[in-house]
């Protein structure tokens, strides 16, 4: 997913969701591949026309975890003219879920605005601690139940095959060095405006058999989800339950902007050879 219609508003407290715990750790079944998005702008909750930018997309699977690659680009026009974004991230996710090194790169006009990269280590109990080597010195705790990118993909589709709603649970990827956010995932039946959505020529084997699941996220700054607040942005997202990614949005503040981004292209990658 990017670091993403409503099927309802968010933490309601009449909807029982089930948290992490209650689902067995069972190994999903990632499919290792390399994918492209064209990207719109969401305004006032309405997909505008036309597409302003480019998502690209790669997880690679080694004998040891998860490579993913990320890239997004967005050409938009500013003030004293076009302007050109662009944010970098590459993180290595152990399959256990307890390690992740990260480093994430933002660019405006081709100059580097932003760095920040470092390493999350859970230990047996599930408790850690993230250290940044940039910036310098810096460091935040992990709570029990904290998850890193594959592992709240794959925590997906096990409540999704175990026939729940939704669930709970907390999300740390590194953009910035702070406790991880709470997230609120919701899981429901795929919109009809969904359905067109084909897979790309020249991958229809990477879909075969695959179901298709159609979630929303929630995520909360530390402690803002007890006080009630508004979530700090919001993400749907259609996906097969091999982790490949189909369509997505990513929403922020309450004026119903964002983006959202549909797969164009889509190719296998290898699978290692392991002992």
């Amino acid at each position: 997913m990017l670091s993403r219609s409503f099927l309802v508003s968010f933490a309601p407290a009449s909807l029982l969701l089930l948290p992490l715990a209650a689902v067995p750790a069972v190994a999903q079944d990632m499919a290792p591949h390399k994918a492209a998005y064209s990207v719109s702008t969401i305004e006032n909750g309405k997909v505008s026309a036309g597409t302003i930018g480019t998502y690209a997309y790669e997880m690679k699977l080694t004998c040891e975890g998860y490579v993913i690659t990320q890239r997004l680009r967005l050409d938009v026009e500013g003030g004293r003219g076009a302007i050109a974004s662009e944010q970098q991230s590459q993180m290595t996710e152990n399959k256990d879920g307890r390690t992740l090194h990260f480093e994430h790169r933002s660019m405006l006009n081709g100059r580097q605005a932003s760095l920040v990269k470092g390493e999350a280590i859970l230990d047996d109990k599930g408790l850690g601690q993230a250290h940044f080597s940039e910036p310098e010195n810096q460091s935040a705790a992990l709570p029990a139940g904290t998850l890193f990118p594959i592992a709240i993909a794959r925590a997906t589709i096990e409540h999704y095959k175990a026939g729940d709603s939704g669930f709970d649970g907390l999300f740390f990827y590194g953009e910035k060095p702070k406790p991880p956010q709470s997230v609120n995932v919701l899981i429901g039946k795929v919109p009809k405006r969904l359905a067109d959505i084909k897979i790309p020529d020249g991958a229809a084997a990477l879909a075969k058999g695959r179901d298709r699941i159609y979630y929303r996220g929630g995520f909360f700054d530390a402690d803002a989800k007890n006080k009630g607040e508004r979530p700090a942005f919001e993400m749907s997202s259609l996906m097969l339950d091999n982790g490949i990614e189909l369509w997505g949005t990513h929403e922020e503040g309450d004026n119903g902007g964002g983006i959202e981004y549909r797969i164009t292209r889509l190719e296998a990658l290898p699978r290692p050879e392991c002992k």
